[in-house]
């Protein structure tokens, strides 16, 4: 018997009054009819009498509202501890954890997933190459990632924009552009790439890669082994090499004070790093409330002017 016939008798046996009953359950009082009809030919019994001036319960009526009561209650009561236990099972975030602006919209968003009492999230650093199956095997729910988006809705997945951060170009100071204020990725055409090896850096030299092709060449590269976020800056350049990284990172700024190199915005419209928050379609129940934190807390950011690296559209 479906749990709605039971909230609707319950009603009824409250109320004892057709036509009361079916105000509160917004229903036609011929539909709450047909319904209890229903109800007393499965049970093969009367649950209610009824004439022209009361409607009492049966015996078996009251039996049975009873037991209606109770079923209704402990299914309501299962529901509420279902939820309990995924509101306070952590989301597992996995992702690139080291840019500050992703730590900016992580620390806000937590504070708004803990004032609204949803479940918190657990962060970690992407360690594998194929990080999208962390998503699709359920490892992850969500992924904080560069990707190609034209493969997720293949996967069963689904992504809102983070951060877009620009390209900037390092080289040596003894390179030919090194004299320049600004290059453009044509500019960049005939020098050497230097690619990191690794899962976190595959990821966004996918996104290298893509805006090269886009501009009519597929870059020359020059593989890296063994690099960690902090150690960027320690890669030696050759006058050929040039490194495209994030004009986000915060220790540019400082390195004409310690090494041979400089750092050049590169000024394409579409030479930047663009980050997404990646979840699972049949998943978005879950992850909803952090999606929503997410978007709201750059939009705090934005607002306050610091948006330069941040996504408001795509």
């Amino acid at each position: 018997m479906e749990l709605s016939l039971l909230r609707e008798f319950i009603v009824l046996s409250q109320t004892l009054n057709y036509t009361k009953a079916a105000e509160i359950l917004h229903l036609t009082q011929p539909t709450l009819s047909k319904h209890i009809v229903a109800m007393e030919k499965e049970l093969g019994c009367s649950l209610l009498e009824r004439d022209r001036r009361r409607v009492e319960l049966t015996e078996s009526g009251n039996v049975f509202a009873a037991a209606a009561l109770q079923m209704v209650d402990t299914y309501d009561d299962a529901r509420q501890r279902i939820h309990d236990i995924q509101t306070l099972t952590p989301l597992k975030v996995n992702g690139i954890m080291s840019d500050s602006a992703i730590a900016s919209i992580t620390s806000i968003a937590a504070t708004f997933l803990d004032a609204e009492g949803e479940a918190p999230a657990s962060y970690n650093s992407l360690n594998d190459t194929n990080y999208l199956e962390q998503l699709v095997e359920g490892d992850a729910d969500i992924l904080l990632a560069y990707a190609e988006l034209d493969k997720l809705d293949n996967l069963g997945l689904a992504y809102i924009p983070l951060i877009r951060s620009p390209f900037v170009a390092m080289v040596s100071m003894d390179s030919p552009l090194a004299s320049m204020k600004s290059v453009t990725m044509d500019d960049l055409r005939s020098y050497r790439f230097v690619k990191f090896a690794d899962g976190y850096s595959l990821s966004g030299w996918t996104n290298i890669e893509r805006v090269c092709q886009e501009h009519g060449y597929t870059p020359r590269t020059r593989a890296v082994l063994g690099r960690t976020y902090m150690n960027y800056c320690a890669i030696p350049l050759g006058v050929e090499d040039v490194m495209i990284l994030q004009a986000s990172m915060p220790q540019l700024r400082y390195l004409s004070d310690f090494s041979r190199v400089t750092v050049l915005p590169v000024t394409d419209d579409d030479a930047a790093f663009r980050l997404y928050a990646i979840y699972k379609k049949d998943n978005y129940e879950r992850v909803q409330p952090a999606l929503d934190a997410y978007t709201r807390a750059r939009k705090i950011i934005l607002n306050h002017g610091k948006g330069g690296t941040l996504v408001d559209s795509e």
